[in-house]
């Protein structure tokens, strides 16, 4: 997002509100109150932009949010929703991921708007600039020229300036904090790609010894026998494991060659809701048979288990993704 400076001036307006106040009220509907806005504000410039891109904006991404519900529900409904269960999955994922946008983006723009600065989403804020343009008949340069009289520059505090011994040890020892830092990263992300890549191989090569292994002893020696666990519909859910797991791959390695804080926080958001994803297709689809292992009381709990270790992880995630979302929206206004 570009950031301008603070308004301080609310200019004519139709409204005779601040344009702090009318521009959070632009977003506090979505789309709703931007075309309210939109028709009701006259003379404010400023407001108007507010309105347009609350209608560019949020109108856009309910769009795209309500196409991918409704994908979901056509295909979990339909006779042949086995075959488009893929499609499924994908649409849960892009409805999950658009929903979190939709809120975060909501939240920043009414509390920047509140605080009085001008925030001009990527895309989004040009289109609504353009329709704006071609509405009123003002150009980019009029709109910036008339935002800038009703901004002034915020006069930044000097700090003190420490001894420069003291200021020497302190670059040092944030130096050293940072680096140890991104050493913990790396080794974190470097551990996950590694993970991914053998589950990878695993679940491709290797899947049918996911299985109940028994010995006995024939001719005093043990024998094993192996009882695959894994049923034919395992290729339902292989197509969407190896997409979550080549994106978890990708995604960590963009994070140790770019190491932002926030590009890193929205890569673990994602692949944390489609590892959720992931474990979702498992226990809605559950291609395991436990009915092929000999012991009777290890095949009667083994599915219950298996859900309960599942339904675990998947709530784990969730909540891991919910957390670095609200951790990544305080860390953006903070630094706003």
């Amino acid at each position: 997002m570009e950031q301008k400076d603070k308004q301080t001036s609310a200019g004519d307006s139709t409204t005779g509100l601040k344009p702090n106040v009318a521009g959070l009220l632009c977003y506090v509907g979505i789309w709703v109150t931007g075309i309210i806005f939109l028709i009701i504000e006259k003379k404010n410039t400023l407001v108007r932009f507010h309105a347009m891109q609350s209608l560019v904006s949020f109108g856009i991404l309910n769009i795209i949010i309500n196409i991918a519900d409704s994908v979901r529900g056509w295909a979990a409904w339909t006779d042949w929703r086995w075959f488009f269960y893929p499609q499924w999955i994908m649409a849960n994922i892009v409805f999950g991921v658009f929903v979190a946008i939709t809120l975060v983006l909501w939240i920043v723009l009414m509390y920047q708007t509140h605080e009085g600065h001008l925030v001009k989403v990527p895309l989004f804020g040009d289109l609504a600039l353009t329709l704006l343009a071609k509405l009123d008949g003002i150009s980019k340069e009029d709109f910036e020229q008339q935002a800038g009289r009703l901004k002034i520059q915020a006069e930044p505090e000097q700090p003190s300036t420490p001894p420069a011994k003291e200021s020497r040890q302190v670059l040092d020892k944030a130096d050293s904090y940072f680096k140890s830092k991104r050493i913990s990263r790396i080794a974190s992300s470097g551990g996950a790609i590694a993970w991914s890549v053998v589950l990878l191989v695993f679940f491709n090569f290797f899947s049918r010894y996911l299985a109940f292994y028994q010995g006995e002893t024939v001719d005093g020696g043990i024998k094993w026998n192996i009882y695959p666990l894994l049923t034919q519909d395992f290729r339902l859910v292989l197509p969407i494991l190896n997409t979550v797991l080549i994106l978890s791959i990708v995604g960590h390695s963009i994070a140790i060659a770019f190491d932002r804080h926030i590009l890193r926080e929205i890569i673990l958001i994602v692949l944390n809701l489609l590892g959720m994803a992931a474990v979702l297709t498992f226990l809605r689809i559950f291609p395991f048979d436990f009915s092929v292992i000999p012991d009777t009381g290890v095949a009667t709990i083994s599915p219950t288990v298996t859900i309960a270790v599942l339904t675990i992880i998947a709530v784990v995630l969730g909540i891991a993704a919910f957390v670095r979302l609200i951790k990544l929206i305080v860390n953006v206004l903070k630094h706003d």
